[in-house]
């Protein structure tokens, strides 16, 4: 069901974070058509977000906003640059609950996409100040990392048991062959994966529980009219892998532009440095087809039949990213 919010909902919202509204749009997103409502105001122009709860966390939608707001409330303790400013409600909370539906209210920030080295070099940047963000938290008795892993590799299963009769007719021949190279490429990642350096890595990571955004993608990061970058929509920030968090904002930013990957990395070990050990899983997590893992599963699906299309035609370019990152896992 799509959630539409009326202008009275709206009104009475801003005015429980201190401010007049003016004038309100909706802006989409690539899966929601009311995403973000952005709020015009005589104090300024500011975004309005509904939040919406992850299937994977297993907790209930208040729950998760709870802890999303408590770890914001420590980055903007900590003086972390890279995030919109989240303004309290009267209440003094970071948000709100509206007929059920919580909401938090940001800065908007006017300006443009990545587009450059310097704009990847800056999120690198981003992403590793808050990875090394001090949480005061205690360790964990399991690896995020491991407990990922361990769930795709279920996934890769499944999908290699599904290839040979998702598709039907001429097209079966293809895929097959096009699902033998993803094969190809997750049982070189599973080995890498295995090696006893990164094995340790994985028992290591939970001494230090990290902060992970958890959607590092193309729209939700924003270079400023001034050049300050910004990533916003924190709803899945949370406790978890700064490794697969990382290899993802590489996939899901850097259109396997070799320039931007390499800036990205630069940024990143900027402001973190990475033992050999670390860059290895970095590059294994990055080579792991997951996108075909979803779309031999799921075949009948509209999005499967677009992921196929993608991977078939990105395959290129995917292989020489992953080139690259292992190089730089070996230098």
């Amino acid at each position: 069901m799509t959630d539409t919010y009326q202008d009275i909902q709206i009104r009475d919202i801003t005015r429980r974070f201190g401010l007049n509204m003016l004038k309100s749009s909706k802006v989409a997103s690539l899966y929601r058509i009311n995403a973000v409502i952005q709020v015009q105001t005589s104090a300024g122009v500011y975004a309005l977000k509904p939040f919406f709860r992850s299937d994977l966390l297993h907790s209930s939608t208040v729950k998760q906003m709870s802890a999303a707001a408590r770890y914001v409330q420590l980055l903007m303790n900590s003086g972390y640059r890279y995030m919109p400013e989240w303004l309290p409600a009267r209440s003094g909370a970071l948000w709100i609950l509206s007929r059920g539906r919580p909401f938090y209210l940001t800065e908007w920030i006017p300006g443009r996409g990545l587009e450059t080295t310097g704009d990847f070099e800056q999120l690198g940047m981003a992403l590793a100040a808050l990875h090394t963000t001090p949480t005061g938290i205690n360790s964990g008795n399991q690896s995020p990392t491991y407990e990922k892993i361990l769930l795709w590799k279920n996934h890769d299963r499944l999908a290699r048991k599904h290839m040979p009769r998702s598709f039907k007719g001429g097209n079966r021949r293809k895929v097959c062959k096009h699902g033998e190279a993803c094969s190809a490429l997750s049982d070189r990642a599973w080995t890498s994966l295995a090696n006893p350096d990164i094995v340790q890595l994985m028992k290591n990571e939970m001494m230090h529980p990290s902060l992970i955004h958890g959607d590092v993608t193309s729209p939700n990061v924003i270079v400023s009219e001034d050049g300050r970058l910004f990533m916003i929509d924190w709803d899945r920030i949370r406790i978890g892998s700064t490794y697969i968090d990382t290899a993802n904002a590489i996939m899901n930013t850097t259109q396997f532009n070799p320039d931007f990957i390499q800036s990205l990395l630069k940024g990143y070990e900027a402001g973190r440095p990475l033992i050999q050990a670390e860059r290895k899983l970095i590059a294994a997590l990055y080579g792991l087809p997951r996108e075909a893992w979803s779309a031999y599963r799921f075949p009948g699906r509209p999005r499967s039949r677009e992921l196929l299309r993608l991977t078939k035609q990105t395959w290129p370019q995917r292989v020489k990213a992953m080139e690259l990152l292992a190089a730089w896992s070996n230098s």
